[in-house]
């Protein structure tokens, strides 16, 4: 493969990170109601997960109003464990985007191409670890993501040339920063039925140029990842019981269409981009709802 990745490289230099200049994820704030929820929890470290490590899976989403976080953990305590790394059990990612001039990446999923790809270079801002990532959608709807740990004077690079060379076949292509999405996560798993669940919040896109930010702190982003399709999920079933139906969303997707709607087209995405704009300005979920929820949990505990 001759793909040329100089860029790419440029930046996996050993012991750098890619932090963009200037941009900084605001300090997270002591929610002391969140926490104690979260410490209802049974914890799980990363090496727990057998059953649930899937980086081959189905993945499920829904967008809810960020205000609905609280009541969720409290529902949710007996069916999931919480990673915890370190006494922590939320964490903040910085994650930085690759494509094309063209935007060829965001176009394969615009355009509703079966087998698409991303690439994207994740920091975990906690540890410092450093991961470039290859995520692969199939056109049998399954996400396969491969990855390499750059920490360190220990790249193999020859296996980060062949990573990232994937996509294209054996075609050159040069690739350049394109995004930079920052948000905090909450991590669950359901061993038993090799199942993961993440709440994603206080969301952020900002372009590497420095140039454009957006911001979407109310929205709540769960994600269930799922070995097939028809494997259990608890979360998933309460979404059905209170009809809020999964969404397709792409992090990387949407950041480009907030950010970049005169360069790129993004009418696939219009009725995301609606509902986003619905959930920044509700409140909450209903009161009936929430309600039921909890009567839910009360019944399953």
């Amino acid at each position: 493969m001759k793909t040329n990745n100089a860029l790419l490289q440029h930046s996996f230099e050993a012991g750098k990170q890619i932090v963009e200049p200037n941009i900084s994820r605001k300090a997270i704030m002591k929610n002391y109601r969140i926490e104690s929820l979260l410490s209802r929890f049974k914890p799980h470290r990363l090496d727990d997960l057998n059953n649930a490590g899937l980086m081959s899976r189905v993945d499920t989403k829904y967008l809810l109003p960020n205000n609905n976080l609280e009541k969720l953990l409290s529902i949710l305590s007996p069916f999931y464990t919480v990673l915890e790394i370190n006494f922590s059990r939320i964490f903040p990612y910085q994650t930085t985007y690759f494509d094309t001039s063209e935007f060829d990446f965001y176009l394969m999923h615009h355009n509703g191409k079966q087998n698409r790809f991303k690439i994207r270079h994740r920091l975990y801002v906690d540890s410092g670890d450093q991961y470039v990532e290859v995520k692969h959608k199939t056109n049998k709807r399954v996400t396969q993501k491969e990855r390499i740990l750059i920490n360190g004077n220990s790249i193999n690079r020859e296996g980060l040339n062949n990573l990232v060379s994937r996509p294209f076949e054996g075609n050159r292509a040069q690739l350049f920063k394109t995004l930079v999405c920052s948000y905090v996560r909450i991590a669950m798993a359901d061993e038993k039925n090799g199942e993961r669940l993440t709440l994603d919040f206080d969301l952020s896109f900002n372009d590497p140029d420095q140039t454009r930010l957006k911001q979407l702190d109310q929205v709540l982003i769960a994600e269930v990842k799922r070995s097939s399709v028809k494997a259990s999920s608890r979360f998933m079933d309460l979404m059905d019981q209170f009809r809020h139906k999964p969404v397709s969303f792409s992090k990387y997707c949407i950041g480009c269409a907030l950010l970049h709607p005169e360069r790129i087209k993004t009418n696939r995405f219009k009725a995301t981009l609606m509902a986003l704009d619905r959930i920044s300005r509700e409140r909450t979920l209903p009161e009936a709802l929430t309600n039921n929820m909890e009567n839910k949990h009360v019944q399953h505990a």
